[in-house]
């Protein structure tokens, strides 16, 4: 029997059994079977009256498969699967229900039906851990049917997971909460409307059930005119739920979303990271991105996560409101380029090549995806646009301001939050090269700013020293020289110390010990023969070892990466230290 007569004689049985739909009619459209309107329907009208013997509930399960010997112990929606499997394939024709049961759907465009190769198209989204969770549920259910349920009731070659997949789907995408029903029992967590569940799902539609002694009532909220389809929403729903739930989904959903989920527990420092975002109240580890915003608390965390020893040592000296914020530029910075970079690594592992031929299937497993990198590069977009406002201001006040936290610095002018926070700004797109290459060559301290002093250059380049050393150097060397850019940024630091030097209990002692020795030695070596061979780069009184610790410190608690080649795909790509 084709699809239009299955339609017409459940059109039929409706009407046999009192069902009102005179301004409705069934019809088959690209989304499958819906409801349609034969004449307009005005607001607040009622179009839909459901007698309620044929509103299918946990009693009405339980009486068709009950037996003398039998009563079903499950309940809910295992109790509703087993119901339609023996509908269909044991009482079929002999059951009341069929020619319910003959319209509904016999194949799903949800996950659990997808193939393995159309599986891989959903790789690096939420949905293969959420199917995976999926197929587990069904599976426990599944068991539990098949312990209580005697082969006299339902047959072994019937009661397989395969139909019990499908029982499964149709109870997601088909039923109603039975919170609509005015008497309910307990265990009508979800119940079954026969033809209100040919409703397909529209955000604007709009209805209101109202359950009175005989019937169940569907009224529109909205008016719809002749012709048009009726509607019902399923609620804010994302793609995800709509692709795990009902085998769809909408281009451009304004809800949908994708779940980031970030793990710093392998960070050796992530006991004392999580104490400080749990002072902050910020419990969360994932958080869902949408076109639109940025979740709140989202770039919190990440800024926790970029803290070093210093940050976290000092951040835990303050109090609850300043401990992850007013973290200064290098951590502003440096969160949102982790952060954008995570996100660019996410996009390109989405954006892989197409297949050639395309299931059903595959097409809407690749428009989710795109749905996907249209929310991250969303999120990137914004990101990017805050790192060059931040970029710009670092170039126009390090000499004169500063952003570093109160714990760092306390003297000077800092910079205002609001102007840290603000990156309403927009950039073209030649701007960006510029005052990256601004940045880097201006602002961060890297082996190519020895080159603004040339007397300390010829020196480094005939000193056998590792980079972070020859740092080192140059961070005395430009506290030494006031005509170097960076010396008012160096001078506002004199009051820092690293937890190596400031720490004071045994456990810290321990931990920095072997740094404090290492540096002291790396001092024994250079000095006092560097300041022999030129007296004029490396003046004693201003590399003695305290010294040399403290800017060795510095070097630890500075260092920031400006990822700028893979972001902005410019040829800048640099690792320095950020003294803003």
């Amino acid at each position: 029997m084709g699809n239009q007569q299955k339609l017409a004689r459940f059109a039929a049985w409706l009407e046999e059994n009192g069902v009102q739909m005179d301004k409705l009619e069934l019809r088959q459209s690209e989304k499958g079977n819906g409801i349609y309107a034969k004449e307009a329907l005005s607001k607040d009208e009622q179009y839909i009256q459901l007698p309620h013997h044929l509103i299918i509930t946990s009693r009405v399960c339980r009486d068709a498969l009950s037996t003398d010997s039998w009563t079903p112990k499950f309940e809910g929606t295992t109790l509703l699967h087993v119901f339609l499997i023996h509908q269909r394939f044991v009482a079929e024709k002999s059951s009341f229900w069929h020619p319910f049961i003959d319209v509904l759907p016999t194949e799903f465009q949800t996950p659990l039906f997808f193939t393995g190769s159309e599986l891989d198209l959903l790789k690096n989204t939420n949905i293969p851990s959420a199917t995976e969770e999926q197929r587990a549920s069904l599976q426990k259910t599944y068991q539990e049917a098949l312990v209580d349920v005697p082969e006299s009731v339902v047959p072994r070659d019937v009661l397989t997971f395969e139909n019990y997949v499908w029982a499964a789907m149709v109870v997601m995408t088909r039923t109603f909460t039975g919170q609509i029903l005015a008497q309910k029992e307990e265990s009508d967590i979800r119940i079954m409307l026969p033809f209100m569940d040919m409703l397909n799902h529209d955000f604007q539609a709009k209805v209101e059930f109202n359950d009175t002694e005989k019937t169940l009532n569907l009224a529109t909220c909205i008016d719809i005119s002749q012709g048009d389809e009726v509607c019902y929403s399923y609620g804010p729903k994302s793609n995800d739920e709509l692709l795990l739930g009902y085998g769809f989904i909408i281009p451009n959903n304004p809800y949908n979303r994708y779940t980031l989920r970030l793990n710093y527990t392998q960070d050796p420092l992530a006991i004392e990271k999580q104490e400080l975002l749990n002072r902050a109240g910020i419990t969360l580890s994932e958080f869902h991105l949408q076109i639109g915003e940025l979740p709140k608390n989202l770039l919190s965390l990440v800024r926790v996560m970029c803290m070093n020893d210093a940050d976290v040592f000092y951040a835990k000296q303050e109090d609850e409101d300043s401990a992850v914020t007013n973290l200064g530029l290098r951590l502003e910075l440096g969160a949102r380029f982790m952060l954008a970079l995570h996100l660019e690594n996410k996009i390109a592992l989405l954006q892989q090549e197409k297949p050639k031929e395309m299931s059903a299937n595959a097409r809407l497993a690749l428009e989710y995806r795109q749905g996907i990198v249209d929310i991250l590069q969303y999120a990137q977009s914004e990101l990017k646009l805050s790192i060059l406002k931040l970029l710009g201001h670092a170039c126009q006040v390090f000499t004169n301001l500063h952003s570093l936290p109160s714990y760092i610095c306390k003297d000077g002018q800092p910079l205002p939050l609001d102007v840290i926070e603000d990156s309403s700004r927009k950039r073209k797109r030649a701007d960006e090269v510029d005052l990256i290459q601004n940045f880097i060559d201006n602002v961060l301290i890297t082996e190519e700013s020895f080159a603004k002093d040339s007397e300390f250059q010829a020196a480094a380049e005939q000193i056998d020293a590792e980079p972070d050393v020859l740092l080192t150097l140059f961070i005395l060397r430009i506290r030494m020289c006031p005509n170097l850019p960076w010396h008012k940024a160096v001078l506002r630091l004199e009051p820092f110390k690293h937890p190596m030097l400031a720490a004071d209990n045994p456990d810290a002692m321990e931990m920095y010990g072997e740094m404090m020795m290492e540096m002291g030695e790396i001092h024994d070596t250079l000095f006092p023969l560097l300041t022999n061979l030129f007296p004029k780069v490396f003046a004693k009184e201003y590399f003695t070892a305290d010294l040399f610790l403290w800017a060795a410190g510095i070097v630890e608690s500075f260092q920031l990466q400006v990822p700028a080649r893979q972001l902005y795909k410019t040829e800048y790509d640099e690792k320095g230290l950020c003294l803003v």
